[in-house]
């Protein structure tokens, strides 16, 4: 049983855990739920039972546990970035459509302004008449270019507004896989539904690996958690990355398929390579290789692959 000092050390330790558990779910809520869960199991068990065992254990689990918290939310945060940079890109390029129209419509009035002056200064009033009824054509005429060019702007706002939605939409934790923080398959499929039903060109990039099989399931998930992170800095904001199988990942990538092509091999060829993990005791090093192919979803559906019997698990609402 510990003396006075050392249960004031114990109840300062455990007192350290909970404010972390607190702080995890306040940086980033959307990834922090299992992660606080892990924590306060942690936490309560060090309760129970503080011998040097159980101590370092403890000490063990929780770095591990925190590191594999700030990977995930590394990887949720990059993504939300590159969304908030497309909608400033995008939200300047409708300002400057507007700045051009605006510019276009003070030419136009400044060249009606002229010819009615030079109506007032050279033209006979007898045929003044006529002539304004040539210049309320002509502006009638240009009022439809510009009604036309506004239609178009606002088409391109909307569209980006259902387009910013939709991804936004993904992003909502129940779209999420818990051990990645990437969209579970379920929010894959869906990404390809409604592209299908936009009708613009796309293509799926299935990328796996088979070399996760053989090691340690927590081993096997570490990797998989940093190739995510990699990942996810990888694709274009507009892009849709998420896990697919137990070892795969699958990319929503808006190009063709001849582009997408060169393109998901050389995102295999970066992900592979060598992996760190690390833990109090040693620093393991793993070697990954990944795959990648190419589907037209509109076509076919993307037959299963290798090792997918598991299913992703998403994020609890």
């Amino acid at each position: 049983m510990p003396g006075p000092p050392e249960t004031a050390v114990l109840e300062s330790y455990l007192a350290v855990i909970a404010e972390i558990a607190g702080c995890i779910g306040a940086t980033c809520p959307d990834v922090a739920s299992p992660h606080q869960e892990h924590l306060l199991r942690m936490r309560s068990r060090l309760a129970f039972a503080s011998d040097e065992r159980t101590l370092a254990e403890t000490r063990e689990a929780i770095e591990n546990e925190l590191r594999t918290y700030a990977e995930r939310a590394h990887t949720l945060l990059h993504r939300r970035s590159g969304e908030l940079r497309r909608i400033l890109k995008a939200l300047a390029q409708v300002t400057g459509v507007l700045a051009e129209h605006n510019q276009t419509a003070s030419r136009q009035l400044a060249d009606m302004s002229a010819q009615v002056q030079q109506i007032a200064d050279q033209v006979p009033w007898l045929n003044v008449r006529d002539a304004l009824r040539e210049i309320v054509a002509n502006a009638g005429s240009q009022t439809d270019v510009l009604r036309l060019d506004s239609q178009l702007a606002q088409a391109h706002i909307e569209e980006q507004i259902r387009a910013l939605q939709s991804r936004l939409e993904a992003r909502n934790p129940r779209h999420l896989d818990l051990l990645t923080g990437l969209g579970h398959r379920q929010a894959v499929e869906e990404q390809i539904a409604r592209r299908l039903e936009n009708g613009k060109p796309f293509a799926l990039v299935l990328i796996q690996t088979s070399d996760l099989a053989s090691l340690a399931p927590t081993v096997a998930d570490h990797v998989l958690i940093q190739a995510a992170s990699r990942l996810a800095g990888q694709v274009r904001a507009h892009d849709y990355v998420g896990r697919w199988g137990t070892w795969e990942f699958a990319i929503v990538m808006e190009c063709s398929l001849e582009n997408a092509e060169p393109r998901s091999q050389q995102i295999a060829r970066w992900l592979s390579g060598t992996y760190v993990l690390r833990n109090a005791a040693a620093e393991n090093l793993v070697e990954v290789t990944f795959t990648a192919r190419v589907v037209d979803p509109s076509v076919t559906e993307p037959s299963p692959l290798p090792h997918e019997d598991a299913e992703t698990e998403p994020l609890p609402a």
